[in-house]
């Protein structure tokens, strides 16, 4: 039986939809391969007959501090010999560095992006891309800036480092990406990297497919949004729509979970002031079977991201568990939304008008047209991903 060892800096439950998708792809492999992961988490949701190695060196998750760790890990005998004894080297996350290390021992690599860190410092391209894609290295200097002077300072210094990715990129033998939109925005903009991309799509999660719908609506509109106050998940836009909402009176409730800061927080709390109709409750980060649950009241996910969504889990998730989705169209989210029952509820990025007019068209639906919608779309993106594992499995393969 052949071999794979998977080297990341983060393994589920630690991280994203990155992360998740490394964990499904696992479990579809270790069926037919010998798997170990390597990986700077130590708490990870533990697989049947997959082999776990923490590694320290892994666990800063800062790019320029993980390349030099990851680097500094290829010369220790201990990774080198993980590295003899396995057929292929997975990388699907940031540990780019292990790439030549791997070729100088005969091996064959695959990388897996979930994102754009070939062509961006943030690994994020604004949408549309066709506005975007000749500022790219600006839009990162003035997304790091918000975030504060260090990020700031480090966009401006290190603005070079996606140059480095697509060197030790390039040297992988197969790189695959999570939607066409994706493929095709990395091929444009590094061109040396097109002839080894492959486009398949993220394995949906198995007992989101296998499970019975459950869903018990709110009799008040419901809403909830996972975003964060991240400003490229669109939280800005969340805030807008709240408050013209709340100037026409609309009864509705939105729950909130994520990562908010106290200044997104005391934002929020101004938006709300004398709005009694709106309900917002913020939850904060919630395990992945709460947020199972609250898809059971829920009406929409609120999904108003600005930038060029490579995948979009949370929209995948959402419409697995019968609940559509007012989404903006971006990425992947269109190329998975845009011929579905949800077409109807997805919003140019960056308009606040446009997104309030399809929340509020959720609204007036009323709860058995969106249930009926809900159940629609389930069976239209089940339908749609339903050739992802085998995907999955041809890309390890065929190699």
């Amino acid at each position: 039986m052949s071999s794979i060892l998977v080297v990341t800096e983060r393994y589920w439950p630690d991280g994203g939809g990155g992360e998740l998708a490394t964990h499904l792809i696992v479990d579809l492999l270790r069926k037919k391969f010998d798997i170990t992961i390597v990986s700077g988490s130590k708490n990870v949701e533990v697989l049947p007959g997959v082999h776990y190695v923490y590694e320290p060196l892994l666990s800063k998750r800062e790019k320029p501090i993980l390349w030099l760790n990851s680097s500094r890990l290829v010369t220790t005998e201990r990774f080198r010999e993980l590295l003899r004894r396995h057929d292929i080297v997975y990388v699907p996350r940031f540990a780019f560095p292990v790439i030549p290390a791997a070729k100088k021992l005969g091996k064959r690599v695959i990388v897996h992006l979930h994102d754009y860190v070939p062509i961006s410092y943030t690994a994020v391209v604004l949408a549309p891309f066709e506005q975007h894609m000749h500022r790219i290295a600006r839009d990162d200097v003035v997304l790091e800036c918000r975030r504060g002077l260090k990020h700031c300072a480090s966009a401006v210094t290190l603005w070079w480092l996606p140059r480095l990715a697509r060197r030790w990129i390039s040297q992988a033998d197969k790189i695959v990406c999570v939607s066409k939109r994706q493929a095709e925005i990395i091929s444009d903009l590094a061109p040396e990297l097109r002839d080894k991309i492959e486009v398949t799509y993220n394995p949906p999660p198995s007992q989101l497919l296998a499970g019975e719908l459950r869903k018990e609506l709110s009799d008040v509109p419901t809403f909830l949004y996972v975003g964060g106050d991240s400003y490229v998940k669109g939280f800005h836009l969340l805030l807008y729509a709240i408050k013209k909402l709340g100037e026409r009176g609309l009864k509705a409730e939105f729950l909130l979970t994520n990562n908010y800061s106290l200044k997104s927080l005391q934002l929020l709390r101004k938006v709300l002031e004398r709005k009694e109709s709106v309900k917002v409750e913020v939850l904060g980060r919630v395990s992945y079977e709460k947020l199972v649950e609250l898809h059971q009241k829920t009406w929409a996910l609120l999904f108003p991201s600005i930038f060029e969504e490579t995948y979009g889990y949370a929209v995948i998730e959402s419409a697995l568990l019968g609940t559509i989705a007012v989404a903006s169209r971006v990425g992947a989210v269109e190329e998975l939304l845009g011929d579905t029952a949800a077409r109807n509820f997805m919003f140019a990025p960056q308009s606040g008008p446009e997104f309030v007019k399809a929340v509020t068209s959720v609204v007036s639906l009323g709860k058995r047209e969106v249930e009926r919608l809900g159940m629609s779309l389930r069976r239209e993106i089940s339908q749609k991903l339903s050739l992802a594992e085998l995907g999955v499995m041809r890309a390890f393969s065929e190699i």
